[in-house]
């Protein structure tokens, strides 16, 4: 399907936002949905950059190629197409975060349970959105069998990591679904963007975007 849940989104920015990785594996890019809002709320929310010459590496990983569109390379370094557990058993490149969005639930439970372990050995921070419990099942398709879930999890499966955020959501039928951050470190937020820095940055954002439009009225009712 290529994309998920909204509900989780707003607490996602924020977990972003206070850990301000310089370096992001997306697995599972899809739609593009993290890849392009990572792009926003790390670089064009505080600089306005648009032209596409970013300052941080967004990676991606997806196994369906179908989904990867020409929009998807301004938004990401690269993209690797296969299997998320493949590539990270040869690649040398660590990243700050490695952002898993509903991947987990697509491998059997002793595939995803090594790949989150090497996960954490490849980055600071694995970033995991999953449904929980038992009713999320799913087929794959002709075209893309990859969509099946192969196994189900819970929110103590997760736990057993020594340094873990787990974060519960409900979808539109009240199904439970969880935002889990983990990581081998203790987990340290930056102060970069505490509550004046965003609150600064809203109204900025905000009186540049209301300059915006009264200048382009008083062209229009010139």
């Amino acid at each position: 399907m290529g994309t998920s849940n909204w509900q989780n989104i707003s607490y996602n920015i924020g977990l972003l936002r206070k850990l301000d990785p310089q370096s992001i594996l997306d697995i599972g890019v899809g739609f593009g949905r993290w890849g392009i809002l990572f792009r926003e709320f790390l670089e064009i929310w505080d600089g306005g950059r648009y032209d596409g010459k970013w300052q941080r590496v967004i990676n991606g990983v997806e196994i369906y190629p179908g989904y990867i569109k020409d929009y998807h390379k301004y938004f990401y370094n690269e993209i690797f197409t296969g299997d998320a557990l493949d590539y990270l058993q040869n690649t040398d490149i660590k990243y700050d975060l490695i952002n898993c969005g509903d991947v987990i639930e697509h491998m059997d439970k002793e595939r995803g349970e090594q790949f989150i372990k090497l996960a954490l050995e490849k980055s600071k921070y694995v970033l995991i959105n999953i449904p929980i419990g038992t009713h999320w099942q799913q087929a794959g398709t002709d075209a893309n069998p990859h969509e099946a879930h192969k196994s189900v999890w819970y929110n103590n499966d997760f736990t057993k990591y020594q340094y873990h955020r787990i974060k519960s959501f409900k979808d539109l039928t009240k199904r439970d679904f969880s935002v889990v951050l983990l990581s081998n470190n203790k987990i340290r937020f930056t102060k970069k963007y505490g509550r004046y820095f965003g609150l600064k940055n809203f109204l900025k954002h905000t009186l540049g975007l209301r300059s915006f439009i009264e200048k382009f009225e008083n062209r229009k009712n010139k």
